[in-house]
């Protein structure tokens, strides 16, 4: 059977994972400069050469 805290707990986690979401976008929306830009393409592509060429080597 279903106690009290455990409906009181179901409530608690459905309601967050409703005002969460809505709470972060609008949150995005005030604050657009806060947003997380990504690395230089540069320093992506290197780091992927970098582990290709070790990956390479482990393989040889």
């Amino acid at each position: 059977m279903v106690t009290a805290s455990e409906i009181i707990l179901a409530i608690v986690i459905v309601g967050l994972s409703i005002v969460m979401p809505i709470y972060y976008s609008y949150q995005r929306k005030k604050n657009p400069k806060q947003d997380n830009k990504p690395a230089d393409g540069n320093e992506i592509k290197n780091y992927i050469d970098k582990i290709n060429e070790i990956t390479r080597k482990k393989h040889k």
